[in-house]
């Protein structure tokens, strides 16, 4: 299978991949053939790309590190808790949670439990998205993400808890937003960014009124948007005063935020949203924290379709963890543009005089430059 913009799908390719609703229900299933009325649902729905199925590409599978039922679970628990929530402000009611706490610790035992039955893919993530920009999706990613960094620096399985539930939990303040704010689909102006940083306490307000959430999972919640060198908020908090879950979290916020889609930008791709991190190190994220994180992902995830400098493009179709910037790639088209009769894989990690230079698929990412607006 590969990814495809659903600029460049067309009527009659088969999907490869389930597509799911942001609120974690299927919307189209895997083998289902599409239609011009089914390719202008997807986009009515914000759906940007999705997996094909191609006789080229029909060995390349690329997995869920997580089941799409552990996913549906938890997506599930975000979305009750997040309409409980929004129920309770219409009606300027006090807001009970009844097993709040219980609830998604149970939902982030599924998903850590995966995570422990697929060490060899958390190893080195190549996919984790629905490619769904919504905050329920979001929420299970950075949980995902921040996991496998936790797991990576030998966090124990009640750390793991802590952290994950905080991921999970770390952007609920925005449900207690202006609901004109959340709604708005162009890029907030200065007024309404400082309103919305608001999240952060407001959060943390609910989850420590919750006996079964732990205060370091609602401290998650509250910082993190801080920043080493004190540039975040909400306290200006500085270096150590940060807590390490925290600065986790903040890394897999970034990361998954740059690289899905927003109603005013296309996506970022991987790399770029790599480098930006990497240039954060020992700036706004501790050194280590960010090595970890960029062990685990892959910033040519397979299934994507790249350029190499030869102007060959192919399908990105193995990952080695110790060499993510050279992958193997099944070369479908040569350099002039022509399709190759017998599509081969090249393994640039044997061949150092071919290298990557983009993805094919221009429709798909922001190719703009990447501004520090963007990762917050």
């Amino acid at each position: 299978m590969r990814l495809v913009s659903l600029r460049q799908v067309q009527p009659g390719m088969k999907l490869g991949r389930t597509v799911f609703t942001e609120d974690g229900k299927v919307l189209l299933g895997v083998g289902m053939q599409l239609t011009e009325r089914l390719i202008s649902g997807l986009q009515r729905s914000g759906v940007d790309s999705v997996y094909i199925d191609d006789p080229r590409t029909e060995d390349i599978v690329v997995e869920e590190v997580i089941r799409p039922q552990t996913r549906q679970i938890a997506v599930e628990v975000i979305e009750k808790t997040i309409k409980q929530i929004t129920n309770s402000n219409k009606l300027a009611r006090k807001i009970s949670l009844k097993e709040m706490g219980l609830h998604f610790q149970r939902a982030f035992s599924s998903i850590l439990d995966d995570l422990m039955q697929n060490k060899q893919m958390v190893g080195h993530l190549t996919t984790i998205s629905s490619h769904s920009p919504s905050l329920y999706h979001h929420s299970v990613n950075v949980a995902v993400l921040a996991t496998a960094v936790g797991m990576s620096i030998g966090y124990n399985r009640t750390q793991l808890m802590n952290l994950g539930v905080g991921a999970m939990l770390h952007d609920i303040g925005k449900v207690s937003l202006p609901e004109e704010l959340l709604q708005k689909k162009e890029r907030w102006n200065a007024e309404e960014q400082e309103i919305a940083k608001q999240h952060t306490t407001l959060g943390f307000n609910l989850l420590r009124k919750q006996h079964d959430i732990s205060l370091m999972s609602a401290h998650v919640c509250l910082q993190h948007h801080e920043r080493l060198n004190g540039s975040g908020y909400p306290q200006g908090l500085v270096g150590k005063q940060i807590h390490e879950f925290a600065q986790i979290v903040g890394i897999c916020d970034i990361y998954d935020s740059l690289t899905s889609p927003r109603p005013w930008r296309k996506r970022y791709m991987p790399q770029d949203a790599v480098e930006y991190l990497l240039g954060s190190g020992g700036h706004l994220f501790e050194h280590h924290l960010v090595n970890a994180f960029i062990k685990h992902i892959a910033i040519f995830p397979i299934g994507s379709s790249v350029v190499l400098n030869t102007g060959e493009t192919g399908v990105v179709s193995r990952v080695d963890p110790d060499y993510s910037h050279r992958p193997t790639v099944r070369i479908l088209r040569d350099g002039r543009g022509n399709d190759v009769i017998a599509p081969y894989d090249l393994n640039l990690k044997e061949n150092i005089r071919l290298f990557i230079i983009g993805f094919e698929d221009d429709q798909l990412f922001n190719i703009s430059g990447l501004s520090e607006s963007e990762s917050s």
